[in-house]
């Protein structure tokens, strides 16, 4: 679209696949099932789109630049630009099921009437009132993501600060499972599955946001951020480093802060600092992305914290099968003298391509564990 007010709007190709299977799941004992299929694709398209535009006309209102995108289940509408915050949030997600029950209104408002009396027309009409009420109640849920659920967040993040979206998430996991239940019962399986999907998504989440403080809603922080992020992806390190130690340090604890601190840990490791990368990650290892956690074992072992290598053992493994891994983990377990263990790690790196095993066995810290069979066994293999 031209315009600068315009609302750009996207189609998933999973949109129309996902509405023909409502349409054919609602209209396969009809007449004309195919027709039928047809109009519940036309509802379910226009009924969704004015669901949005009361989001993103609300959102554009405000000052926003709102795009639309109708995806599997649904639609999305991302309000770019200035976060909006307090009631004009709350007024721009409630908008999309106001807009909503307003066509409900409207469709039986024209049935009423008694203008249309084909059986097509009133069939569409029926559909209408029907699609429209029930997704304007099911949405208002308290279950994120839906708007109920949006609306609840945002009045517990008034009340609470950052800590209401992990009560909102928590919230929303326990009443999505609930109506999981519910709509399982009543024979609605499609929505029991969907809440159900809900339930997993918001417990994935809870867990992730967790550590959410104040500073993760400071926009001022969110933005340098998003800049330093564009210097490191331009290779301007130096100037990355400068930054992110600055936000690091006004951000205290919370994401922003542990997001700042690995990114921080990666740029270290590169001149391998390993002590700088150790204080750096060590307070927040249950928070680590998997690039991260492969850097906290290496400054781990490094700096001689043996048990802690060997806590991250077996994810760094996973993450990276590498021979070296494999090797620190069996000097790690033979200097806490674990003998079985480090043989174990020995054999491990020796399966997946170490290259000088019998310099790594010569090493004194296996010395404790050179006479087991198991070991004198791994020495004749790699002599």
């Amino acid at each position: 679209m031209s315009s600068s007010r315009s609302i750009s709007i996207k189609i998933s190709p999973f949109f129309w696949v996902t509405a023909g299977l409502i349409g054919w799941i609602n209209s396969m004992s009809s007449p004309s099932p195919l027709l039928f299929t047809v109009i519940w694709i036309f509802v379910i398209f226009i009924s969704i789109l004015v669901h949005e535009f009361g989001h993103a006309l609300t959102s554009r209102y405000f000052g926003q630049k709102p795009r639309i995108e109708l995806v599997a289940f649904g639609g999305l509408t991302y309000p770019e630009g200035p976060r909006l915050r307090g009631w004009r949030e709350f007024l721009m997600v409630l908008n999309g099921p106001i807009f909503g029950f307003i066509l409900f209104l409207l469709a039986t408002m024209v049935h009423a009437t008694g203008f249309f009396t084909a059986t097509y027309a009133v069939y569409c009409l029926l559909i209408f009132q029907w699609v429209n009420l029930f997704w304007t109640v099911v949405n208002l849920l308290p279950v994120m993501p839906l708007d109920g659920g949006q609306l609840l967040r945002i009045i517990f993040e008034s009340i609470c600060g950052a800590k209401g979206l992990k009560y909102a998430l928590f919230t929303s996991m326990l009443l999505s499972a609930t109506f999981s239940v519910i709509f399982f019962t009543v024979g609605f399986f499609i929505v029991g599955a969907i809440f159900f999907l809900f339930a997993f998504q918001n417990f994935a989440t809870w867990r992730k946001t967790r550590v959410i403080t104040e500073s993760d809603r400071d926009d001022d922080l969110t933005a340098e951020l998003k800049e330093i992020e564009e210097c490191l992806a331009q290779g301007r390190k130096q100037d990355a480093m400068t930054r992110l130690e600055a936000v690091r340090a006004k951000a205290k604890k919370g994401l922003i802060f542990n997001i700042t601190s690995q990114y921080l840990a990666s740029l270290k490791a590169e001149k391998r600092e390993f002590r700088e990368v150790y204080e750096l990650l060590n307070p927040i290892k249950k928070h680590l992305n998997p690039e991260s956690q492969i850097h906290l074992f290496r400054a781990a072992y490094e700096m001689k914290d043996y048990p802690l290598v060997l806590e991250l053992a077996p994810s760094c493994f996973q993450i990276l099968p590498d021979p070296d891994i494999a090797a620190r983990c069996a000097e790690a377990c033979a200097a806490l003298d674990q003998g079985e263990p480090a043989i174990g790690w020995l054999k491990a790196a020796r399966n997946a391509g170490f290259e000088n095993l019998d310099a790594l066995l010569s090493k004194e810290v296996f010395n404790p564990i050179r006479n087991a069979p198991a070991f004198k066994e791994l020495l004749n293999k790699s002599s």
